[in-house]
């Protein structure tokens, strides 16, 4: 007979052998979700900021529109735009997206990131339409300061930056909220 010292662990392996058993029935997979279609619109205001006319900055890099469209073929959607007061302002975004078919995702997010100088781009939360999100810190020819995030799916690709002044606190929940912005469900 098992003292109590040599019942419990004769129970916890009875359990785990149990629970280890394979069934006899067959289980068919669950199919893969499949990715909710997605268009991409401007808005008229991003975090509070206007949309501007005013040209950015002269020798601030970026990734431009014309560049990004080769990123999906076809191109189904684009958004470029420039937020904020004029200038100087306290605080400028820009933003740069496409939809369509993005063939290698991995290797169109290092492309997003490179004009932006960033010496060590780090992943973060991609959002609820997922794909892989890169986020990072750098610095203008006028020594300002730029947060670049970029996020690139099978569906969408797109860099947001936002452009200050002064040092940026932490910008990942305000890129998640402008990516929500940005991008839309079809139908």
């Amino acid at each position: 007979m098992l003292g109590r010292v040599g019942l419990l662990p004769a129970v916890v392996a009875t359990i785990l052998v149990a629970g280890c058993a394979v069934a006899d029935v067959e289980r068919t997979a669950d199919p893969a979700p499949t990715p909710v279609a997605r268009t991409l619109r401007t808005p008229d205001t991003l975090l509070g900021l206007p949309r501007s006319g005013t040209p950015l900055p002269a020798g601030l890099p970026r990734f431009r529109l014309n560049e990004l469209t080769r990123e999906a073929t076809p191109a189904t959607s684009t958004v470029e735009g420039v937020y904020g007061r004029g200038r100087p302002a306290p605080e400028t975004i820009v933003v740069s997206a496409v939809s369509g078919t993005v063939a290698d995702p991995q290797a169109t997010l290092d492309r997003l990131l490179k004009p932006y100088r960033i010496p060590k781009p780090r992943s973060v939360e991609f959002g609820r339409y997922g794909g892989e999100a890169r986020c990072g810190r750098g610095r203008t020819a006028d020594e300002g300061h730029l947060t670049a995030c970029a996020w690139a799916d099978p569906e969408v690709a797109g860099v947001v930056v936002f452009l200050t002044a002064t040092k940026q606190p932490d910008r990942k929940e305000d890129f998640l909220t402008i990516r929500d912005e940005l991008e839309q469900p079809t139908g």
